[in-house]
């Protein structure tokens, strides 16, 4: 009612029903990235693809520049092109290899590739460099790892390690309550559920704009829980 009493006052000055609206859609937009995050980040496709044009002219200019190879790499893992991606970061390794960053997104890459051994290996020299790089990501990756290849107790020591770092993902408590209740411990399970809602409530906008996802995914296996003691 308000959006219509609004848009009505605007229509009314501007004389411009059209203008109105896109007015109306513009605070929208500003009110969401600002304080409620339901909207995906429009601009960071473009912003990712103009660094990563500059940073391929570096590479052509200096094929050694270690640093952009690196970071090139990085940008191309994370549009989900893998193997262009540790292409990259392999040549960067050389001199690269002591930086958490760098292993971090060779062993992203790998791990997308499905190929685990090298994944593990960079997963943990990147925890032993800095294990709060990006606030413990190798520990939830490396706990996805461990959980693809079935070795639970693994995966939950590295699920658990990651959300003792990082305490608002709503993606690793989800993923903890999953393998509880894989272990056959419900009561456990929702306990972790419920943190992944709880973590998600009280992220700021840019977060629940990642995790939105598993926050309804916890919901929903509370829903089932519920449904299955009914």
């Amino acid at each position: 009612m308000s959006k219509i009493f609004l848009f009505y006052i605007l229509t009314v000055i501007t004389r411009n029903p059209f203008f109105s609206l896109l007015v109306i859609l513009a605070l929208y937009f500003l009110i969401d990235r600002r304080f409620i995050g339901l909207l995906p980040d429009f601009y960071r496709p473009l912003r990712v693809r103009r660094e990563m044009s500059r940073l391929r002219r570096e590479v052509m200019l200096n094929p050694h520049n270690a640093e952009a190879l690196s970071n090139l790499g990085r940008d191309l893992v994370g549009m989900k092109r893998y193997r262009d991606g540790v292409a990259h970061l392999e040549r960067a390794l050389e001199k690269m290899s002591e930086i958490a960053e760098t292993r971090y997104y060779l062993g992203l890459g790998y791990l997308r590739l499905r190929e685990f051994d090298r994944a593990e290996a960079h997963l943990k020299a990147a925890i032993s460099l800095d294990p709060r790089y990006g606030y413990g990501e190798a520990y939830l990756r490396l706990g996805d790892l461990h959980a693809l290849r079935g070795e639970v107790d693994a995966a939950l020591q590295a699920y658990e390690s990651f959300t003792g770092i990082h305490t608002s993902s709503s993606e690793g408590f989800f993923k903890l309550g999953e393998l509880w209740l894989q272990r056959g411990d419900a009561p456990r399970a929702r306990t972790f559920y419920q943190e992944a809602l709880q973590a998600f409530r009280g992220s700021p906008p840019h977060k629940k704009r990642i995790d939105r996802s598993w926050f309804w995914k916890a919901r929903m296996a509370l829903l089932r829980q519920g449904r299955q003691a009914g």
